[in-house]
């Protein structure tokens, strides 16, 4: 009988975390636990540090437990597996995954369980589809896009409601969910808080909401998209002020506005060119009618903006129109130099952050120049 492995990976760490402490309540008594279950830590940068951690996790697992009791390892946090970041890169790093997953391929012994996490791991890589063959892989996803990451989060919020006891109004929920965002491990504790705060009553309201929740980092970074999309300086300078302080809050923030500016610069022109048609609070959507060469250089890009759902198409699109293409094309320039800035430049990040993102707004008391109307009938 061969050993148990078992690969748990995605973004969201509270999820990954949770299943592993799982599966390990149901291999290991917690009276045992104290010797029957080792930890190794994963989050390694360097080679030396690689190479050790993953000769580590080997060691441990092939230690029995103590008077045969059953043992299992568990490899935490692993940075450096294939598609797992800068570090993922080195030829330390492949080396020390390419002997890893050779020790796999020889399958674990009979009593010997290990339980890998990781947030970012190659589906396509060969340690990913080892750890398929030879024992099982729990993915709770990795890259989803904005409204799938909002829907999962809605389901998760509305079982963790009905599990603390709570009902929420429609409103409180989405209130609670603008607030909070998507993350696993804010809207639990933040739910908790809820119940506490309630106390005897069963039923939360938006009052209740808005008294005791805080707003997460990533709530806050929507937001600030928002309010740079809308050209609204007090609003871009007001997020940033509550993002400010949070560790890596500006590399983060820079690559997410580097992506909208992306995507409006695409609406913008397309638009233009009347591939697109809409306006802020009236209907939107893609002509039916492109030119084949529209068709086929939309389909080239990386992701087809003519497959984006209506719900983002309305609320990009009017962004998009608050600036020119000249506006667009000169902001995406300067959210790249903010980026090179950021990681080379010995200013302070938000003074950078607020700095840059004003000379693009310009003057929030004048509006942008009017888009060309949409041509009539455009469907």
């Amino acid at each position: 009988m061969e050993g148990k492995l078992c690969l748990i990976c995605g973004d969201d760490d509270y999820l990954v975390d949770a299943a592993a402490r799982e599966r390990i309540s149901q291999l290991v008594p917690e009276p045992d636990r104290a010797f029957g279950v080792e930890t190794v830590d994963g989050h390694r940068d360097t080679g030396d540090e690689i190479r050790k951690a993953v000769d580590a996790c080997m060691e441990s697992v092939q230690t029995p437990g103590f008077f045969g009791a059953t043992k299992v390892t568990w490899f935490r946090d692993v940075t450096f597996l294939t598609g797992g970041g800068r570090s993922a890169d080195t030829t330390a790093a492949k080396e020390a995954v390419h002997k890893l997953v050779t020790w796999l391929k020889d399958g674990l012994l009979d009593g010997q369980t290990l339980i890998i996490t990781a947030a970012k791991v190659l589906r396509s890589s060969t340690f990913f589809k080892t750890c398929q063959q030879h024992g099982e892989v729990q993915d709770f996803g990795n890259g989803l896009k904005a409204w799938e990451l909002e829907k999962l989060a809605g389901q998760r919020m509305d079982a963790l409601f009905v599990k603390a006891g709570l009902a929420v109004d429609p409103a409180a929920r989405a209130e609670f969910l603008k607030r909070v965002g998507c993350d696993t491990r804010l809207l639990v504790s933040e739910i908790e808080k809820l119940r506490l705060y309630a106390g005897d009553r069963n039923r939360v309201t938006v009052d209740d909401v808005r008294e005791i929740t805080s707003i997460g980092r990533e709530a806050e970074a929507w937001d600030l998209l928002d309010a740079f999309g809308e050209r609204n300086a007090l609003g871009v300078l007001t997020t940033l002020k509550r993002l400010s302080g949070q560790r890596g809050i500006g590399v983060m923030l820079a690559a997410m506005l580097e992506k909208t500016v992306r995507d409006l610069l695409i609406l913008r022109e397309a638009h233009d060119r009347k591939w697109v048609y809409g306006s802020a609070g009236g209907a939107c959507g893609w002509n039916k009618n492109l030119p084949p060469e529209a068709a086929a250089l939309l389909s080239a890009l990386p992701v087809n903006p003519t497959a984006m759902n209506t719900w983002a198409l309305k609320k990009k699109l009017p962004h998009a129109l608050n600036f020119t293409l000249q506006e667009l094309r000169l902001a995406r320039y300067r959210i790249l130099d903010l980026r090179e800035k950021l990681v080379t430049c010995a200013l302070p990040e938000m003074f950078l952050l607020e700095t840059t993102l004003l000379r693009i707004i310009g003057n929030p008391s004048s509006k942008a120049r009017p888009a060309r109307p949409a041509a009539a009938g455009a469907r």
